[in-house]
């Protein structure tokens, strides 16, 4: 009988490696999300605060910025909780195919 708990050993530290990787990376991306919310509070503080100089060649798009950290957002969202499809309804087959046909009777016949 050949002993296989050495790659059962192995298999074990391997998933828990993974999942130790999965778990650091989900905190990371937790961080990401609050950084991004610390930014755009940032950006709206910089709008509100920004002045329009007359003959100004640029400015900054606050709006297009703002729209870019919510596509950022929702990205790692998305990717943190992804959609799952939604379970259906189970409908219980009858398994009983066999319908009866009405008795029909032409009309000639009740006369």
């Amino acid at each position: 009988m050949k002993n296989t708990s050495p790659s059962l050993l192995l298999v074990c530290l391997v998933s828990l490696g993974a999942a130790a990787h999965d778990v650091r990376e989900r905190l990371d991306l937790s961080l990401v999300q609050r950084q991004i919310a610390a930014i755009e509070q940032l950006a709206n503080r910089a709008s509100s605060d920004s002045v329009d100089i007359a003959g100004a060649r640029y400015r900054f798009d606050y709006p297009r910025f703002t729209a870019d950290l919510e596509r950022m957002r929702q990205g790692v969202h998305k990717y943190l909780s992804p959609s799952r499809a939604q379970p259906t309804d189970l409908v219980e087959l009858t398994g009983d195919y066999r319908a009866e046909v009405p008795h029909w009777v032409p009309s000639d016949e009740h006369d």
